[in-house]
């Protein structure tokens, strides 16, 4: 179409797939760049000993049918395409404490999440309950999070509630507020910083399905870029954007480590913020703005171990021990 719109997206994580087959989908041509060899950020997956391991997408939220993200992937039409299976409904996650060895399970769904914490904690289900009808209540506020429109003010009560200091205000039970708040891992959390929306919306999604894909994540990044090619538009990997060049106030092309060229419409960065704004050649960004992303801290990463098991045939008992 010759007044086909183009967007240029630096990075094909799952922000940027997704926002190309959105794009592709309602007729912009599209160009995604990634610098790796494998497409998908944390979606990509890799290989040992005929094993497949997951770089990052261990298990998928809210994927139900009329949940948020099957809403999302359905639209794309992809969701025919992903080979998934639902985790234990009783116990999608386990909370176990290294002092005694203790588990406490996170079912799915909420009635069973209550259940399954109460039996464990007979005389705080009244705290239980109000946790789950706040958790519930904050995620209702959050527009895009439910796929409609809405604005700021919806939210705003919530921005600024503490996620360590709410879970203290719910029950004097020490052990408890470290079940409730206990898998914080999968959001980074950090006590006296991290808020209530943060836990909210990360932990919402898991009690309401919980999903392994099979075979791993890369099939969600697959299934995305397939989307976008369908429509015409282009993927290219192993392509580094190092400068994002603007004249007018308005960005021309994006280049890259080799000093090829690639000029569009619109422009969306998938990158780390700090990166785009080191690349992007603008003296519409104020320095002061800059030096404040970039003094922005970052979130505590992890070390994870992937291991692959050997079988051994014998009646002897095989046991290991990883300390990280």
């Amino acid at each position: 179409m010759e007044n086909q719109k183009s967007v240029v997206i630096i990075g094909s994580g799952m922000g940027g797939l997704v926002c190309g087959a959105i794009l592709a989908k309602e007729g912009y041509k599209v160009t995604v760049l990634e610098m790796n060899k494998q497409l998908g950020g944390n979606l990509q997956t890799y290989v040992r000993d005929r094993n497949i391991f997951d770089s990052g997408v261990h298990y998928v939220g809210g994927l139900s049918k009329g949940q948020n993200l099957y809403k999302i992937f359905n639209y794309l039409g992809i969701m025919n395409q992903l080979k998934m299976v639902q985790l234990d409904e009783n116990a999608f996650d386990k909370i176990v404490f290294y002092s005694d060895g203790e588990e406490y399970n996170y079912a799915q769904g909420y009635d069973l999440f209550i259940k399954s914490l109460s039996e464990k904690f007979p005389d705080e289900k009244p705290a239980i309950e109000e946790f789950c009808q706040y958790i519930q209540k904050i995620c209702s506020r959050f527009p895009l999070y439910n796929i409609r429109e809405g604005d700021y003010m919806e939210k705003s009560e919530f921005l600024e509630v503490d996620t360590k200091a709410y879970i203290e205000s719910l029950t004097q039970n020490k052990r408890l507020q470290n079940v409730l708040g206990g898998n914080n891992l999968l959001y980074a959390g950090i006590p006296d910083k991290t808020p209530i929306y943060v836990h909210a919306l990360v932990v919402n999604s898991y009690i309401e399905s919980s999903w392994r894909m099979v075979n791993g994540g890369s099939q969600i990044a697959i299934a995305l870029s397939r989307i976008i090619l369908k429509h015409g538009g282009t993927i290219k990997n192993r392509t580094e954007i190092t400068k994002i060049v603007t004249a007018d106030g308005t960005v021309k092309y994006a280049e890259t480590s080799d000093g090829k060229q690639y000029g569009g419409d619109y422009f969306i960065s998938n990158a780390h913020p700090a990166k785009t704004l080191q690349m992007t050649e603008s003296d519409a960004i104020r320095p002061a703005y800059r030096h404040r992303i970039d003094k922005l801290e970052n979130s505590v990463s992890i070390f994870v171990l992937n291991i692959s098991l050997k079988k051994i045939h014998s009646n002897t008992k095989k046991a290991i021990i990883i300390v990280l």
